[in-house]
């Protein structure tokens, strides 16, 4: 649950942070060294949304909790 909450946060920031860097974008003149740069920024931080919104909503420790009682079953059953 923490990880999901954490996860949704990051959402936020990025998409706050995203209009305010294509806002600023809308300004600088086409082929200006600084529109250049403000585009490869807004492109990290569209493709670290993607990211975040294509990543699995399951906790890491659940994952490892998960694991660890498929080990312990695979162990119960070798024994």
């Amino acid at each position: 649950m923490t990880w999901a909450i954490s996860r949704d946060a990051r959402l936020a920031e990025l998409r706050a942070l995203m209009a305010e860097r294509a806002a600023v974008l809308g300004n600088l003149p086409p082929g200006a060294a600084a529109h250049d740069g403000m585009t490869k920024e807004v492109n990290a931080i569209y493709a670290e949304i993607k990211e975040l919104e294509a990543s699995r909503g399951i906790s890491p420790q659940l994952l490892l909790v998960l694991l660890g009682l498929v080990a312990l079953f695979l162990w119960h059953l070798a024994s």
